[in-house]
C-alpha cells in the first residue's frame, strides 16, 4: 500500500515538470542548471513522499523543494562570482512565486498539449525548421544554409508556421481544458 502511495506522489509530480523547470528557470536563468535543480527534486520527492501532507497542494510542495534547490544552486554560483544579497534573493524569489502558482502549472500543462498536437500535423521539413530554429537555437542563416534556402525564405517559413501553430492552438486548448 505504501509503494501504491508513493507512486502515486511520484506520478503526480511530475505532471508539474513544465511548471517546475520554468519556476527553477526564472530563478537561474540557466536551462542545464534548471533542468538538475528539478531533477534533484524529484529525488527528494522520491526520497521523502512521506512528508507531503495529505489535503495540502502537491504543486506548492514539490515547488517549495525546486524553490530550495534553486536558492542553493544560486548561492553556490553566487559565492564562485563573489556573493549575490540574500535580501536580493528573497525579493526575486517573491516576485516569481507570485507568476508560479498551481492554475498557471495547469495551464502550462494544457499549452503543451496543444502544441504537441498541433506540432503532429506538420510535415518533417516543417518540424526540422522549427527544432531547429527552438530547440538547437540555430540562426535563419544557419537553417538556411543547411536547408539550401535563403535566409528570408526561413524567416518567411518560421512565421508562416508560428502563425500556424497558433492558429492551431487557439483551437485546441478549449477542447484540452474541457478534458482535463
Amino acid at each position: 500500500m505504501a509503494n501504491a502511495k508513493r507512486d502515486e506522489i511520484v506520478k503526480g509530480a511530475f505532471q508539474y515538470r513544465d511548471a517546475l523547470m520554468s519556476y527553477a528557470f526564472a530563478h537561474l536563468r540557466d536551462w542545464s542548471r534548471a533542468e538538475d535543480v528539478v531533477q534533484d527534486a524529484y529525488i527528494i520527492v522520491m526520497n521523502q513522499w512521506e512528508d507531503f501532507r495529505e489535503g495540502t497542494s502537491l504543486y506548492y510542495w514539490v515547488r517549495q523543494i525546486v524553490f530550495n534547490k534553486s536558492m542553493e544552486a544560486v548561492r553556490a554560483r553566487s559565492r564562485e562570482r563573489s556573493g549575490m544579497d540574500e535580501t536580493v534573493l528573497s525579493l526575486v524569489s517573491d516576485v516569481i512565486g507570485k507568476y508560479f502558482d498551481e492554475r498557471e502549472a495547469d495551464r502550462q500543462s494544457v499549452m503543451r498539449r496543444a502544441l504537441e498536437r498541433c506540432m503532429e500535423r506538420l510535415d518533417r521539413r516543417s518540424v526540422t525548421l522549427l527544432k531547429g530554429f527552438y530547440a538547437r537555437s540555430l540562426s535563419c542563416e544557419s537553417l538556411a544554409n543547411l536547408q539550401k534556402r535563403s535566409v528570408n525564405a526561413i524567416r518567411l517559413a518560421l512565421s508562416r508556421l508560428r502563425k500556424q501553430l497558433h492558429e492551431c492552438m487557439i483551437r485546441r486548448i478549449p477542447v484540452l481544458e474541457t478534458e482535463a
